[in-house]
């Protein structure tokens, strides 16, 4: 454990779980998203996280209760370790911290190469999650915004722009910031026009996600299932087709581009033509539906607005940006946005034609 107060500091923790460690802790992964250590004890292997998103009380017990439930009904993910005193959670200093039983497995990352199966898994695992939390009650009403929520997020940047413009620091994140509202801003009156127009009352709400997608999963050695849900740091209410295009994003670029031509986009050695891009859309969002529907139910009528997601997502993921983060996190979060935008136009277009493809094919 580096450093004399992060070893103080995670002592008083590991006694408030019982927990004693008899190896090295392991620093598995640390962000602005979390800090997560694993715990090696004579009762087995533990993961401790401290809580960076959902760092107040009532996000943790919201992701705390959410585990939980998820287990009761046999949707799995890792079980929690109460603290001594029964708590599902640890407030300390300010911070909030959870434990959890190692699960034994393989989480995909960013570079390895994905089967089909892991693909079919990660939509069993969205259903299986989906069809619970439709029913899932949270300890405390959830605040964070919703997907669609595009006049509160229309006000989130008009609050923003004053800020940006009276900013005398010379911080190029900054400018980009700026140019990217003046994008937004009309953008955000043109979906809310269309959207008033749409009968929305035929997408399901549930406890979505928020992250679900085969790097947030554990599974079996031989990919034949997935093993465990994990990461829920962005939980809430919210439609679940939010859930089904984020992963939509990832199948596309880490699965079927490789899988239908041969080379992978992450090499940054090959440039995806329109034609091959709308082709890989096309088969991930046909894939997706078949077996997320083997699992679960999904109208036509509601897949007929996944289109809607891909235009409302720099409004969804715009408020990740403070202007109190170090510039470093600013430029990317700026970065982030600006693929986002000018990527949109095309995602829309090839999300409608696999959609109308999917619906005339059935």
């Amino acid at each position: 454990m580096a450093g004399e107060p992060v070893q103080r500091r995670l002592q008083y923790v590991l006694e408030h779980f019982d927990k004693r460690p008899i190896d090295n802790v392991i620093l598995n992964y640390f962000s602005l998203a979390n800090e997560v250590y694993t715990i090696t004890t004579r009762d087995g292997k533990f993961v401790v996280k401290n809580c960076f998103k959902n760092n107040s009380r009532e996000l943790v017990a919201n992701e705390a209760g959410l585990i939980q439930f998820l287990n009761d009904h046999e949707v799995p993910c890792p079980k929690l370790i109460p603290t001594r005193t029964g708590a599902l959670f640890l407030e300390y200093d300010g911070q909030f911290y959870i434990m959890n039983e190692f699960v034994d497995g393989w989480v995909p990352k960013w570079h390895d190469k994905l089967s089909a199966k892991l693909m079919s898994e990660t939509m069993h695992a969205m259903a299986d999650f989906h069809r619970v939390t439709e029913h899932f009650k949270p300890p405390f009403e959830p605040h964070r915004m919703a997907a669609l929520a595009i006049p509160e997020a229309v006000h989130w940047l008009n609050n923003l722009l004053p800020s940006l413009i009276q900013d005398r620091s010379g911080r190029q994140s900054v400018a980009l910031m700026l140019n990217i509202v003046a994008e937004l801003l009309p953008q955000g009156e043109t979906l809310q026009a269309k959207l008033e127009k749409v009968d929305l009352s035929v997408l399901k709400k549930v406890f979505i996600h928020g992250d679900l997608h085969c790097f947030n999963l554990i599974f079996s050695a031989d990919d034949e299932h997935y093993k465990a849900i994990l990461d829920f740091d962005f939980i809430r209410e919210d439609y679940r087709l939010v859930d089904f295009f984020w992963a939509t994003r990832s199948m596309i670029k880490n699965y079927w581009i490789e899988q239908l031509f041969g080379f992978s986009p992450r090499s940054n050695e090959h440039l995806v033509s329109d034609a091959q891009l709308q082709a890989a859309t096309s088969r991930a969002v046909a894939f997706m539906i078949d077996c997320y529907r083997n699992h679960h139910s999904l109208p036509d009528a509601e897949i007929r607005l996944l289109p809607l997601f891909a235009e409302a997502l720099p409004f969804y993921t715009v408020r990740f940006f403070k202007l109190s983060n170090s510039e470093e996190e600013c430029l990317d979060h700026a970065s982030w946005f600006r693929r986002q935008l000018d990527d949109m136009k095309q995602t829309l277009r090839h999300l409608e034609v696999a959609v109308e493809q999917f619906l005339v094919r059935d």
